[in-house]
């Protein structure tokens, strides 16, 4: 197996949950349950995603009057289709999910006063979208599985106008700094926040995602289950010294 090959496999580790979600009644009730007025239930995400960070999302990219948004790694898409309705934009979403990008145009059919949207099953470091094309860019919680983030921040540059705006959610230690990948890039103005509240929001999730291991291989398969409980049995020790951030830069 080639590295490339490698790396496609550890970003697509999410496959059997994306492709299954849509059963998952109890993996949404834990989240519902958890997060409470928090939870975007209209989005239903897959992930730590709340009310708060999607309104901190439309908030930073309002002031550059985005017509054209692009979501990296959008998963099943409903947070992209929030931010972008509240921007009154076109969306696209990338995710190397081939079955998230399915699952995320069905959403975008049902979904309430639903921007025109797209989506496409590639990789964040090779999306074969053309360049400069997009005002605006947003990614949540999928940045950190990108093996290469050289490579992602220089297509994410590619694929933005110079002068636009990028807001992305992920997890990073403290002697991590994305201005590393971002500035080689060419994006300048960084700013990393914690998002308050997450981790242990996040820690609830997973101890409620262990005791219902039964009832989420019933609805969503053994290997999501599996995927599930893997996370809450390892993320737990990480958190301490990695804690889930906002970051927000515009391309230069």
């Amino acid at each position: 197996m080639t590295s490339h090959e490698s790396a496609i496999v550890y970003e697509d580790r999410y496959r059997p949950v994306l492709a299954n979600q849509r059963s998952g009644g109890t993996l949404r009730a834990i989240y519902q349950e958890v997060y409470g007025e928090e939870y975007p239930d209209e989005v239903e995400p897959f992930g730590f995603v709340t009310l708060s960070d999607l309104r901190s999302f439309a908030e930073f990219l309002a002031p550059f009057e985005v017509t054209s948004l692009l979501d990296i790694g959008c998963g099943r898409g409903g947070p992209g289709l929030w931010v972008a309705r509240e921007l009154k934009a076109s969306l696209t979403g990338v995710d190397v999910v081939a079955e998230a990008v399915a699952e995320a145009a069905r959403m975008a059919e049902s979904f309430e006063a639903a921007p025109a949207a797209e989506f496409h099953a590639a990789s964040a470091t090779d999306t074969g979208l053309p360049g400069d094309r997009y005002d605006g860019a947003m990614s949540v919680d999928a940045l950190w599985m990108v093996i290469d983030k050289t490579a992602a921040f220089a297509e994410l540059a590619r694929l933005l106008k110079p002068g636009s705006p990028l807001v992305f959610t992920t997890w990073a230690p403290s002697h991590f700094d994305y201005s590393w990948f971002l500035e080689p890039a060419g994006f300048e103005d960084i700013e990393t926040q914690l998002v308050e509240g997450s981790t242990e929001r996040q820690l609830a999730v997973y101890r409620r995602i262990l005791e219902s291991r039964d009832a989420l291989a019933r609805e969503m398969g053994e290997a999501a289950a599996q995927v599930l409980v893997d996370e809450a049995e390892d993320a737990p020790r990480l958190l301490e010294t990695v804690p889930r951030v906002l970051v927000s830069a515009f391309r230069s």
